[in-house]
C-alpha cells in the first residue's frame, strides 16, 4: 500500500516547471536586416530584429554614437545627413545578452541636382564656350548633349565646345551618382552666328 501526499506533488510539479523552463530558454543571440541600406536623405529605414530565443528587452544604436536610440523590437529610423553608418543591436534575456554591430552598414547620400552655366550664351564665329557644372551631390558621372540632337558630346565634368554652324542650340546635362540620376535642360540656350558665312 501506497500513501501519496497532495501537498508534494505540487512542489514536485511546480519545481519540475520551474526546471523544465530554465532548459528552454536559451542565450540569445543577436541578429537583424534594415531596408533600405543606400538611397538619398531624408529617408526611413525599417530594421528587423531577426534574433533567436526568447528575447526580452532590444537596445538599438543606429549611427554608433553609444545612445540608444530604440528599444522596440522592430523599429523604424529616419536619416536626415547623408553618411555611412554602423548600426549595433544588444538583445538580452534572463539567460544574458548579445550584441550584433555591422560595420558601414547603410548608406545615403544627398539627393543630386543637375546644374550647370556657359560662360557665353552668344557667340560670333568659331569660339569654344566653356560649361561649368554646378550640380549638387555626390556626382560620379557627366553626359552634355550640346545640340540637343540626342547624342553625348563630353563626358567631362567642364568641358568646352565649339558648334560649327549658325543656329540656337539647347544644351542638356544629365549627371549620376550611386544612388542618384538628375537631368537639366536649358532650351534655346546657346546663340550661334557668324559661322556660316
Amino acid at each position: 500500500m501506497s500513501i501519496t501526499r497532495p501537498g508534494i506533488i505540487f512542489i514536485a510539479i511546480v519545481l519540475a516547471g520551474i526546471l523544465f523552463a530554465g532548459c528552454n530558454t536559451l542565450p540569445p543571440e543577436a541578429d537583424f536586416a534594415a531596408t533600405p541600406t543606400t538611397g538619398q536623405v531624408p529617408v526611413e529605414v525599417q530594421f528587423t530584429d531577426y534574433s533567436s530565443s526568447d528575447i526580452g528587452g532590444w537596445r538599438w544604436d543606429f549611427n554608433s554614437d553609444g545612445v540608444v536610440d530604440s528599444t522596440l523590437q522592430n523599429p523604424q529610423y529616419i536619416y536626415t545627413e547623408a553618411g555611412t553608418y554602423t548600426v549595433s543591436l544588444t538583445v538580452s534575456n534572463s539567460r544574458g545578452s548579445d550584441y550584433e554591430t555591422k560595420i558601414q552598414y547603410v548608406q545615403f547620400d544627398r539627393p543630386c541636382t543637375a546644374d550647370f552655366i556657359a560662360d557665353t550664351t552668344e557667340v560670333i564665329g568659331f569660339k569654344k564656350i566653356q560649361f561649368t557644372d554646378l550640380s549638387e551631390g555626390e556626382v560620379r558621372s557627366w553626359a552634355w548633349d550640346f545640340n540637343g540632337d540626342g547624342i553625348i558630346d563630353s563626358t567631362e565634368q567642364n568641358p568646352t565646345y565649339m558648334y560649327s554652324r549658325d543656329g540656337i542650340y539647347s544644351v542638356q546635362l544629365t549627371i549620376t551618382g550611386p544612388n542618384c540620376e538628375s537631368t537639366i535642360t536649358k532650351e534655346r540656350y546657346i546663340n550661334v552666328s557668324g559661322c556660316d558665312t
